[in-house]
């Protein structure tokens, strides 16, 4: 047995994180439409456990008229995880601006499981109205040398922008919040392939 399914694996994944992981897995790289988005939002909370605190921020009004940080925070029930898992920051758009001072962002990030050397790609939002969860992974891609992993991500968010315009008829995002991985010139290329495409069907 090698190495990484020997050693890796159980030591960084819980028996239930490696089943879900591997469920969820098998369903991106069918294609399915119904992968569970409970197994997508528990991988996304796996990949992006260290940098909660970078993840878009929603804000809440109480009732007499606080403020409130609404996004869900975990912890991480294997603690050298943060020490191995290192998403990379792809971009942060603004869908759209429901009304002034109000954006709606969304974060994206690719995370290398060890042991399974598949990236996963992740969005995260400030709130959880739009999907009943704050964090996401929406496809997952494998890549032998780095300079694979902005290209590859690239497809995934592309897939993820045209099934948001599909399914709910989402226009093109408004702005380009943060510049990551993908820099702006490409984001803005990625957008415009998109929403030229379902806008022509």
């Amino acid at each position: 047995m090698m190495f990484q399914e020997s050693m890796i694996i159980p030591s960084l994944y819980t028996e239930d994180d490696q089943q879900v992981i591997e469920r969820w897995i098998k369903h991106s790289e069918m294609g399915t439409e119904d992968n569970d988005l409970n197994d997508a939002n528990r991988v996304a909370e796996i990949a992006l456990c260290s940098v909660q605190g970078r993840l878009p921020q929603g804000i809440a009004i109480r009732e007499d008229g606080s403020p409130v940080i609404c996004r869900k925070t975990w912890h991480c029930q294997v603690p050298m995880r943060n020490d191995l898992l290192f998403p990379t920051h792809l971009l942060d758009i603004n869908w759209d601006d429901s009304q002034p001072g109000f954006s709606w962002p969304e974060s994206y990030y690719a995370t290398v499981f060890p042991g399974y050397n598949v990236y996963a790609v992740t969005i995260s939002q400030g709130s959880g109205d739009s999907h009943g969860y704050y964090d996401l992974a929406i496809g997952c891609f494998m890549a032998d040398e780095p300079g694979e992993i902005t290209a590859k991500a690239s497809l995934v968010i592309q897939a993820w922008w045209e099934s948001c315009h599909q399914t709910v008829k989402k226009f093109a995002w408004k702005e380009l919040l943060k510049s990551g991985q993908i820099d702006a010139v490409t984001a803005l290329r990625l957008r415009d392939e998109v929403w030229n495409k379902v806008v022509n069907h």
